[in-house]
Formats: structure tokens, sequence, C-alpha cells
């Protein structure tokens, strides 16, 4: 299957990139966001190892975790204090299934992550047969999500 990857997100859709650029967020961000970040970074590690490894979802899936974002949803975290402002128009998402990105908020970024991640981990284990949910495309899309989240968040820093 082949993956397209709008040019605003190429340079960390290779190996290891996103992983590199969470880490090096982690380091900058503080308590509860650090948590936070250090879970999306493991979820990415898992999702690049069925995407890039061809390790079967089956095998990750009960490691892909969303306790963190729970207990901040739970606590009222503000989650645009992970980045102020909206997620700028990049051009060379025109046309792509992230273009309805551009002007929303970093809290709905994130809560549309954790959503597809949570609707992954109830959803595989008791219809991954069911030739109706292509998991791989779902996998995808949670991954390309997370980069757009890495790139607006990179983007105060340019």
């Amino acid at each position: 299957m082949e993956l397209t990857i709008p040019t605003i997100l190429k340079s960390l859709a290779s190996a290891g990139s996103a992983i590199k650029e969470l880490s090096s967020w982690r380091k900058r961000a503080k308590g509860d966001a650090r948590l936070l970040i250090g879970e999306l970074k493991d979820n990415l590690t898992y999702l690049d190892m069925v995407a890039e490894d061809e390790v079967p979802l089956a095998n990750v899936i009960g490691k892909i975790s969303i306790s963190e974002y729970k207990r901040l949803s739970g606590e009222d975290f503000n989650f645009n204090m992970l980045k102020r402002g909206k997620i700028s128009r990049y051009p060379s998402l025109t046309g792509t299934d992230l273009s309805s990105w551009a002007g929303k908020s970093t809290e709905e970024l994130v809560e549309s992550i954790y959503r597809k991640l949570n609707q992954l981990r109830l959803r595989y284990p008791h219809v991954s047969k069911n030739r109706n949910y292509r998991w791989n495309v779902r996998v995808h899309n949670i991954r390309k999500r997370i980069w757009l989240l890495l790139r607006h968040v990179r983007s105060q820093e340019m």
C-alpha cells in the first residue's frame, strides 16, 4: 500500500525522524506535558513497527497506551498548552486527508489522535479478521496525525 504524505511532513516520515523529534520535544517539556509526549512517543514506536517493520498489529495492540491522556483529560488539562495557536494552513496539506486540520487547535488534534488510538485498542481484538477494517490504513492515518502534531509544535521554534 502506498502512503501519500504531504510534503510538509516528509522529513518526519522517514524512519526514526519523528521519534527523534518526540524525544527532543519531551526533553524540553515539563511535568504532565512531558508524560503525555512520552506516551505519544511509545505509541508511535509501536505504530512504526507495524507500518515499517511488518510486525503484526496483534503483537503490539496491548502495548498502545492512552492512560496519560485519559488521566490528563480527567484533570481538565489544557492540551493547547502543548502549542498555542491554530494549525497552520500549510500549502502541501491542500487536497490531502489532513487538509481539514488547518485552522484547528492543538487540543482538537491531540484528542483526535487519542480517539483513533482508543478505537484501535477497542476494536482490533474483537474484529481483527473483518475485511471491512483496513488496519494498516488506520495505523498510517494515526501516524500522519502524530507527524502533523510534531510539525505544528516545531513551527513555534522556526
